[in-house]
């Protein structure tokens, strides 16, 4: 019978992992803070413990939780080198939904050099690619640049689109999956529209059509790409 993983942490990084392994049918052994019993009560047998929680606690976990040296420690944290436990990050936006067992497979998991992910977790085949420890928080702030600045972008213009001129949501969702298929095509010539052919007019009443915050980020793109 395989021994149970570990799990510490039961928010949206935890129930991936937990959905992964039960999709794999791998035991797992679960602690968060709701629970009843301790750390070490609930984890009990486990020589190999996810610690998924913030990245900020991680360190203090593990100094607080005696039971855990000796084990094999393993946090998602993109940004941050740990003493005694091992870097796993995944590289992939991780919605509220769960996934199926071949798209859980396909995600690639970020490695410090010198770690194999075999060693790590014997159960996962997925595909893999280091980051040094003085590379992880500028990979991190690239990886939130692109998975989360867009959305909050596409958050705006939906609401607003719909809401204030009855644009139907799927119309406006086709709009931005148009944009995101020509990125896919080809990434260096995706963007369309006046910052695009150099139009400084049409620019500049963009920018002052948009309100507060949204206009200094149209202003701060155009200038990134005139500088470019």
């Amino acid at each position: 019978m395989k021994r149970a993983y570990g799990i510490a942490g039961n928010g949206r990084a935890s129930s991936h992992l937990q959905a992964y392994f039960r999709l794999l049918k791998t035991p797992y052994k679960l602690w968060h803070r709701r629970c009843r019993s301790t750390p070490e009560a609930a984890l009990v047998g486990c020589s190999t413990v996810f610690i998924l929680i913030s990245d900020g606690a991680i360190a203090r976990f593990i100094a607080a939780n005696p039971f855990l040296k000796g084990k094999k420690l393993i946090h998602f944290s993109g940004s941050l080198h740990v003493r005694g436990a091992f870097a796993m990050h995944p590289f992939m936006p991780l919605s509220a939904r769960t996934l199926a067992l071949a798209e859980y497979r396909r995600i690639p998991f970020a490695l410090e050099p010198g770690t194999a992910l075999k060693d790590l977790v014997p159960d996962f085949s997925n595909p893999v690619f280091t980051v040094n420890k003085g590379d992880k928080k500028l990979y991190h702030a690239l990886c939130a640049l692109g998975a989360n600045l867009p959305v909050m972008l596409w958050q705006k213009a939906l609401l607003d689109l719909n809401g204030k001129f009855g644009i139907p949501h799927a119309q406006v969702l086709r709009y931005f999956r148009a944009t995101l298929e020509n990125f896919r095509h080809d990434p260096a010539r995706a963007l369309t529209g006046p910052i695009c052919r150099g139009d400084k007019r049409t620019v500049a009443s963009d920018i002052n059509a948009l309100d507060g915050a949204y206009a200094g980020i149209y202003s701060a793109f155009a200038k990134i790409y005139e500088n470019n």
